[in-house]
């Protein structure tokens, strides 16, 4: 009974995150936020910074996964090979970044927002076509040199999904996950917690995206496939679940708990002027509460830790 109601908890958050903009209460928080934000960072005073005068230009990446992202993609839309529609307000990345531009004074219709094809695009070095960036996008001093990154706007864990009933589901610490054959996507944190920290005594398999990582361990490839926790939770309760069957077909073993920080942070162009700017906006929504309103809508973190 309590995965049944975890599973319509988190595909119903949408619906939450609408009411929350709409609420008297979330537009106070929205006012306070903007009153926190210095004068020379709010919007009037940004053009000399921004990529086109008066409009804030905010990327992400393809594929889009819910929680991160979420909305209906209109018929016809640039937009329609993307799992959501970052540009809907809709999905806990989405709502981040229209909070931040408010706080920065730019209103909803002064977002512009463009795809990126392929994860790791916004840190690799050179020119930006963007003014900020979020896509799930750890800090590592390594990418830091490409590029800025804000404070955080999530801190990250990762979470091991397996099919229900397999033997890796009986497992309670990372020395024992270590046996088992794991896979993670390319170019993501997932895959250096496994690689750095887990160091398993399986050979670890790459997949170019969460895709093609989940249809491997639908098809037995391998035991366990390493996400962040909000992807894993949304992986179980929507892409694997069976509802002709009284059990889940997913299954979360559990977060492999770290030594280190892992965070996601806004990226922005190398020694950006913005990136202060953007700091003062993130710093102010958590102020105001309204952070803790789009965070609760949007993420489900109740997994065992395996240590």
């Amino acid at each position: 009974m309590t995965d049944t109601r975890r599973r319509v908890g988190v595909l119903a958050a949408g619906a939450a995150t609408v009411a929350l903009v709409a609420t008297p209460l979330a537009a106070l928080a929205q006012d306070e936020a903007m009153a926190a934000v210095s004068e020379q960072c709010q919007a009037a005073n940004l053009d000399d910074v921004l990529k086109n005068p008066g409009r804030l230009t905010v990327s992400t990446d393809n594929p889009a996964f819910y929680p991160w992202w979420a909305g209906t993609v209109p018929e016809g839309s640039d937009w329609a090979d993307f799992a959501g529609y970052p540009p809907s307000g809709e999905g806990f990345e989405s709502g981040i970044a229209y909070a931040v531009a408010e706080a920065l004074g730019f209103s909803a219709d002064q977002v512009d927002w463009i795809g990126q094809p392929t994860f790791g695009l916004a840190f690799a070095p050179g020119e930006k076509n963007f003014d900020f960036h979020l896509g799930q996008v750890s800090y590592r001093e390594e990418r830091a040199e490409a590029v800025d990154f804000s404070d955080s706007y999530f801190d990250a864990q990762q979470a091991v999904i397996a099919m229900n009933g397999t033997p890796i589901t009986e497992i309670t610490t990372l020395e024992e996950l270590k046996d088992f054959q794991l896979g993670a996507p390319v170019g993501t944190t997932s895959l250096l917690v496994v690689e750095d920290f887990l160091q398993p005594n399986v050979e670890l398999m790459v997949f170019d995206d969460v895709t093609a990582g989940k249809f491997a361990l639908q098809n037995g490839q391998i035991d366990g496939l390493v996400v962040d926790t909000p992807t894993g939770f949304y992986i179980r309760d929507a892409e694997l679940e069976d509802w002709d069957t009284p059990e889940p077909e997913g299954y979360i073993v559990g977060e492999i708990v770290t030594d280190t920080d892992e965070y996601f942070g806004l990226v922005l162009g190398k020694d950006s002027p913005l990136t202060a700017c953007v700091n003062e906006a993130l710093a102010a929504i958590k102020a105001s509460g309204q952070y803790d309103e789009i965070y609760a809508a949007w993420i489900s973190t109740d997994a065992p830790q395996l240590q």
